[in-house]
Parts: structure tokens; sequence; C-alpha cells
């Protein structure tokens, strides 16, 4: 029974955290109505630029979360060492993302049809990165069953997120 408790438990932490942001994302639609006109149609390109951020996510980790725990499960294998190399090899290819769209913004803002709101590619660019990022530093949490410190981490970075 003790087994069956913890996973409920564990589930609950990290599943709290993810329906925190999504309800925060639900919260900001009157602020983003409020500030954004309607003539500006800045409220649309939000929600277009929201399912690139989806997009561009699961091409930036290329399954890599899935990837390190398969291979820290694996008895003869140094997890340590599947850490830093899928650390380094996601966190390699978000920075090289970042640098290329902030680089080619405005033919990229432009292609998108977002040519007058180049700021908004930009920073949809450098979130999705870091947001790539730290996916597996949160996957070394849960591997680790530190459940309590992934979600007070992972509410600090809803919180910058919506800050920014």
């Amino acid at each position: 029974m003790g087994k069956l408790t913890t996973i409920f438990k564990d589930t609950a932490i990290y599943g709290l955290s993810s329906i925190v942001g999504r309800f925060l994302n639900y919260m900001l639609v009157p602020l983003y109505t409020a500030k954004l006109s309607a003539a500006s149609g800045g409220y649309g390109i939000i929600t277009n630029i929201y399912a690139y951020v989806a997009l561009a996510l699961v091409l930036l980790t290329f399954g890599m979360e899935t990837t390190y725990f398969r291979f820290t499960n694996k008895t003869h294998t140094d997890s340590q060492t599947v850490y830093s190399t899928t650390l380094i090899s996601v966190g390699s290819v978000s920075l090289m993302f970042a640098i290329l769209v902030l680089l080619f913004l405005t033919p990229i803002s432009r292609l998108m049809g977002y040519g007058d709101h180049p700021s908004y590619v930009g920073t949809m660019a450098v979130t999705v990165a870091i947001d790539a990022f730290l996916c597996i530093p949160f996957a070394h949490l849960r591997q680790q069953k530190k459940a309590i410190k992934f979600a007070v981490l992972k509410f600090m970075n809803i919180t910058m997120s919506v800050m920014l």
C-alpha cells in the first residue's frame, strides 16, 4: 500500500504543476485581449505562436526526455554520463535554435506572416529554447523522485514565463 500512496502523491505533485501552468495561461486571456488591440491582431498572433511553440518544443527536445529515462534505468549505465550527454545535446540544439532565430529574426517573422511583430517571434524563440533545455533537468528530478523540488522549480519556471 505504501508504494501505491507514493505513486499517487508524486503523480499529484507532478500533475499539479502542469495544471497550474495551463490554468495561468487561461487566466492570461483577459490580459491579452485587454492589452492587445483587435485592430493589431495581436491576440491572434499570440495564439498562432503558441501553436508554433508546441511544434518547436517537440523538435528541440527530439525525444531526449524519454531516451534519458530509458538509459538511466539500465543497470550497467552511468546515470550522470547519460544526464550530461542528454543535457549537452538538448542545450546545444536549443542554443543554436535561439541564435539562428534571433540572427534571422526579420526574415523569419516575415515568412511566418508576423513582419510587424518580430519581437513576438524573438520572445517565442528564446522561451522555447529555455523550456527545451529545462526539460532535461526536470526529467532528472523526476528520475531521482524529487517531486517537491520538481514542483517548486516548475512553479518558478511558470512564473518566469508568465512574467516574460
